[in-house]
């Protein structure tokens, strides 16, 4: 089988050349192209995988068009049976590609796949979980999980969660593992998302045109969270924020977008108030840079 590995990175240098050293340095089964989409780094990203990893098939762009559209560059130009969409902060996993394309040449029905994702300090971090809608997203907003078992949510964060291979609402683009077919019935990431959301937005139109989306947590890799941007909580949290927003506009409507905005408000009060009390003060100072900025 042919994977085309897509990576987009912006000024993470360091970082990028220590992920393609992790995919380089394995021996896979799969016929495995890697692309790397730079978005107009400036810190010399492009030279070192000239330098460095000259098999990289590299694309240059001009300006930073952001994850989704970035990747869409890779989607036009390679042609191949499984497309591995990868963050430059990740180490790969033994095995990982394989495993995955295995994964997903066992289970047809499986269109779209994420791993198990450790962070460098070996502790697990979720990505992945049900769609936001209805109780997940209220769950999600206001945490109730805090309050005891939650059967749904947007993210899940019980270990439980990510022990065994099972369908899901969506899963992160950290690690996602598509089939080509998926493409072609519903196109590509949506550009409008410049960082975040897409890869929900792009898991629900799959699960809406049939294809199923799971996790597998028997192939695993390392993310540093954040690690390709400043400040990671408050764009993390931003970008959700303002992708959930634009989610419901584009998919239920005008009048959806305005109350789930609300409904984002009085969520970011809540954390503020919340996280203030607990005195955990760094947190409920990004939530209030958000609720300004959203």
């Amino acid at each position: 089988m042919t994977v085309a590995l897509s990576i987009v990175e912006y000024n993470t240098k360091d970082l990028l050349r220590d992920c393609l050293k992790t995919i380089f340095s394995q021996k896979w089964q799969n016929q495995v192209k890697v692309w790397v989409v730079d978005n107009a780094s400036k810190d010399d990203s492009v030279l070192m995988v000239k330098k460095e990893f000259p098999e990289v098939r590299l694309i240059e762009s001009k300006k930073n068009l952001g994850f989704g559209a970035g990747h869409n560059l890779v989607f036009k130009k390679a042609n191949s049976d499984y497309f591995l969409i990868l963050n430059s902060d990740t180490k790969m996993g033994a095995g990982a590609i394989d495993g995955m394309a295995a994964f997903l040449e066992e289970n047809p029905d499986c269109a779209i796949a994420s791993c198990k994702i450790l962070g460098f300090d070996g502790y697990l971090q979720p990505n992945g979980g049900d769609l936001p809608i209805g109780l997940a997203l209220f769950n999600w907003l206001f945490n109730l999980e805090l309050f005891g078992s939650i059967k749904a949510s947007f993210h899940r964060n019980d270990k439980s969660y990510y022990q065994n291979a099972h369908k899901v609402g969506w899963v992160s683009g950290n690690f996602m593992m598509v089939k080509r077919e998926v493409f072609k019935k519903i196109g590509f990431f949506n550009e409008d998302y410049f960082m975040y959301f897409e890869d929900v937005e792009f898991c629900y139109r799959a699960k809406k045109a049939g294809f199923e989306v799971w996790v597998n947590p028997n192939v695993n890799i390392l993310h540093l969270s954040g690690g390709s941007q400043d400040d990671p909580k408050l764009r993390q949290w931003l970008g959700e924020f303002r992708g959930l927003v634009l989610f419901y506009r584009q998919n239920f409507g005008i009048l959806a977008s305005y109350f789930i905005k609300i409904l984002v408000y009085l969520a970011i009060m809540v954390r503020i108030i919340t996280f203030a009390l607990m005195g955990r003060l760094n947190y409920a100072k990004t939530y209030a840079k958000v609720i300004f900025t959203l």
